[in-house]
């Protein structure tokens, strides 16, 4: 890692990277850390889910994370396009499509997790 890497790291910032390999092997490392710490926390969570009602609390909180997940796209999407970085900003724009799915998505399991809907009582009778 070069000096300005460390110096990065020093003062708790991130390194950025000059060549793809790199950034590949950045990414790659990243999701298997990621994977190994990650991964047997929610299988063990998840684990002990078996009412549907039980299933909400984290599909709410994985919902709200996918949010801000694309919230933080959209914004790199701002500051790519006011640095005149367009081919990136196009491309955050797919990511920011799939983010905002995805949190479609979740909307509708965590709305299936109720039992019976209900019925507006002008129709219950």
């Amino acid at each position: 890692m070069p000096v300005s890497g460390i110096l990065a790291r020093l003062q708790g910032k991130r390194p950025a990277y000059d060549t793809t390999d790199e950034v590949v092997r950045l990414l790659d490392e990243q999701y298997g850390r990621v994977r190994d710490t990650r991964l047997p926390l929610h299988l063990e969570r998840a684990a002990h889910l078996e009412q549907l009602l039980s299933f909400q609390p984290g599909l709410v909180d994985a919902r709200a994370a996918a949010a801000d997940l694309a919230l933080h796209a959209e914004a790199l999407i701002t500051a790519a396009r006011s640095s005149g970085h367009e081919d990136l900003a196009e491309r955050l724009v797919d990511t920011v499509e799939a983010l905002n799915e995805a949190v479609s998505h979740l909307a509708a399991a965590t709305r299936a997790t109720v039992p019976v809907p209900q019925v507006p009582l002008a129709h219950a009778a």
